[in-house]
């Protein structure tokens, strides 16, 4: 039985006898609901089984909060729009996608909130820890997800990143009145978990901000099969290595069936744990492919497989493609770069910043408010992205509806595609506060690309950018899919 470490705050909020201090007809110290208690003593105050308010303990994975003092200073924070947000913590590209939230949630109080009132995030780690737990990345993902939403009812989620875990969490809260926006997760196979037919009376709970597998594997497999793709020469057969899971699974069956349709060859290995990843490994290099698509959700995997990949001979003379997942400073920084040379991998085709405003101007604001430059880790624009998406879609439904609520959130990532064209820049907040307040869609562009939602499908799309290792290390763009 794993043991879950929590910090706790004094319960200074089960003081029923405070003189003059009311809720309607109830004592102060009696609930009905969490609303209850938090609109009488602040954020993290919930209603007890017992029917009295108290201080929610605060987990040692869910600490780090924006502002830093909302579990410390509740009353402080009564009004504060909240949402949560479930990241690895362990690996630098995932905390720059945290930063990246919060910094699009500062700019927005910067703009003055939603009628004045602030937002703000409580940050969750999933990593493997034993500081914390015993848990798996996946369990972690659920187990924090269910103290952000069943203990402090925050109405939506950024994150987390893989699908695999967005997958877990969504099923495990999917009769909880909530939306989930993920920055990263890309596999096609999380599009059955929303209704099949969305509409305003039913919309979808699950957003993403980044484009879906298919067209990931599509990319991949011309990348490897057409004239012209920037190979020294066509790839006729190929060993695919993926993780078992949402991401792994589906990638891999997108890219091997347009890879057969192309008139090449690819024989697929699932791996569940390391030990089988490992043999799978150790099969392809023995094998005569001339190329080896190596797919994981889990950054770590990627590594391993690169650092075992440089001390096998089996290798010598392969090419190694890896996928959006892989495409991280993580891997750059912890990889063996014996084989970088012969890398080639996919990832939404990213903005150039100077070239693009609201990119531009995501890319700066990071800079200045985190002195780094966020150019160098995946998925941050995505990351920027989510957190706006939440912020409008909590201004459509406290103006169109009266209140927060799951629903109510989802209904307004239905008014981001079509209408006025706007960019998600903090100079635009108010303008699109004001066509909600009218009832009136928006078009808004993004820092990650244009938020075009099909309606029917509530799923965005992009063009792929194949990538490859340069001299220096990093990540160097060589083309685009679809090709223009």
């Amino acid at each position: 039985m794993a043991t879950f470490a929590r910090r706790t705050r004094p319960l200074v909020l089960l003081m029923v006898g405070l003189a003059g201090c009311s809720l309607g007809n109830t004592d102060v110290g009696e609930c009905e609901s969490t609303a209850q208690c938090r609109t009488a003593f602040g954020f993290g105050s919930v209603c007890s089984a017992e029917g009295f308010c108290e201080a929610a303990p605060v987990e040692s994975r869910c600490a780090s909060t924006f502002p830093p003092d909302l579990f410390d200073s509740p009353t402080e924070h009564a009004d504060r729009i909240v949402f949560g947000n479930l990241m690895d913590r362990s690996l630098a590209t995932h905390r720059a996608r945290e930063l990246s939230a919060r910094l699009a949630l500062k700019q927005a109080n910067g703009e003055g909130g939603i009628a004045g009132r602030p937002l703000g995030l409580v940050f969750c780690t999933v990593e493997e820890d034993l500081e914390f737990d015993e848990l798996s990345r996946m369990d972690a993902a659920v187990y924090t997800a269910r103290y952000l939403v069943n203990t402090l009812e925050l109405p939506g989620l950024i994150g987390p990143a893989s699908s695999d875990d967005v997958q877990a969490v969504f099923l495990d809260l999917a009769d909880r009145d909530i939306v989930i926006v993920s920055p990263s997760a890309t596999s096609p196979a999380l599009t059955p978990l929303d209704p099949e037919q969305v509409d305003d009376d039913n919309p979808g709970r699950l957003w993403r901000t980044a484009p879906p597998d298919s067209l990931q594997g599509a990319a991949i497999a011309f990348d490897m099969r057409e004239p012209g793709a920037g190979r020294e020469a066509v790839v006729d057969e190929v060993a695919v290595i993926h993780a078992v899971g949402a991401y792994g699974e589906a990638l891999s069956a997108v890219f091997a069936e347009e890879f057969t349709r192309l008139g090449g060859t690819a024989t697929l290995t699932a791996f569940a744990n390391e030990n089988e990843r490992d043999e799978a490994i150790a099969t392809a290099a023995t094998s005569g492919v001339d190329e080896v698509l190596f797919v994981s959700s889990q950054t770590e995997d990627s590594i391993d497989f690169m650092n075992a990949a440089a001390v096998n001979g089996g290798f010598d003379g392969k090419r190694i493609f890896l996928p959006d997942a892989a495409a991280n400073s993580d891997l750059l920084q912890r990889a063996d770069p014996a084989r970088f040379p012969v890398v080639r991998g996919t990832r939404q085709a990213p903005r150039d910043p100077a070239e693009d405003l609201v990119y531009g101007q995501f890319v700066g604001a990071y800079a200045g408010e985190y002195g780094e430059n966020v150019n160098q880790f995946s998925f941050t624009a995505n990351a920027f992205d989510a957190a706006w998406l939440l912020a409008y879609g909590a201004a459509w439904a406290l103006q169109q509806e009266g209140g927060l609520s799951g629903g109510g959130i989802a209904r307004g990532l239905r008014r981001v595609s079509a209408g006025t064209s706007l960019d998600v820049v903090p100079s635009s907040w108010l303008p699109v506060l004001d066509e909600f307040r009218e009832g009136v869609s928006v078009n808004l562009n993004g820092a990650s690309g244009d938020l075009d939602f099909d309606p029917a499908t509530e799923e965005t799309s992009g063009r792929i950018q194949t990538w490859r290792i340069d001299d220096e290390g990093g990540i160097t763009g060589i083309g685009v899919w679809p090709p223009e």
